[in-house]
């Protein structure tokens, strides 16, 4: 890696550059790392411009989670606990997937899931309920994509895209 100030070749784990004095941060070992194409998956994910990806992307699980607890506080008050657990456990695996996994595939289960729901609510009782679930899985869907995208990108040419910098 070298000094991003004088451009002096620095060894590896160095805490200040011994040409300048100027003290590496980890953003400037990123920016190395960037260059040279290696940063790892994780450390693009962390990147300031990948912000808006992590806290959407958390921010869709979150309500997963939320609406797992909603789930088995309402099998606990209706007396249907077993369909509910299951319904609550298959929400927070897939809240879980899509914080952690960042997965696409997750984010259109999750959509499709949503939507299977919302209409069997809808043709048992009439009226159209948990809209929560879609609207998130239609949300994870944008933010995972776009992460993929980002990240394919910047596998392929090599160069962080400016919009995760």
């Amino acid at each position: 890696m070298k000094c991003v100030a004088c451009g002096t070749e620095l060894e590896a784990g160095a805490l200040l550059c011994p040409n300048c004095g100027r003290v590496v941060s980890s953003k400037d070992v990123i920016r190395s790392k960037a260059q040279g194409g290696q940063l790892t998956k994780k450390e693009f994910y962390k990147l300031p411009g990948m912000k808006a990806c992590r806290n959407n992307i958390r921010a869709c699980a979150i309500i997963l989670y939320f609406s797992a607890a909603m789930t088995v506080a309402a099998a606990l008050f209706l007396d249907m606990l077993m369909a509910s657990v299951i319904d609550a456990a298959l929400l927070l695996a897939l809240g879980l997937w899509l914080q952690f996994g960042k997965s696409r595939i997750c984010a259109i289960i999750v959509l499709c899931y949503g939507v299977f729901n919302m209409a069997m609510v809808a043709l048992q009782n009439g009226t159209i309920q948990g809209w929560l679930i879609p609207l998130a899985g239609a949300w994870a869907i944008a933010y995972t994509f776009k992460f993929h995208r980002l990240w394919s990108k910047y596998q392929k040419e090599g160069v962080v895209p400016d919009e995760a910098m």
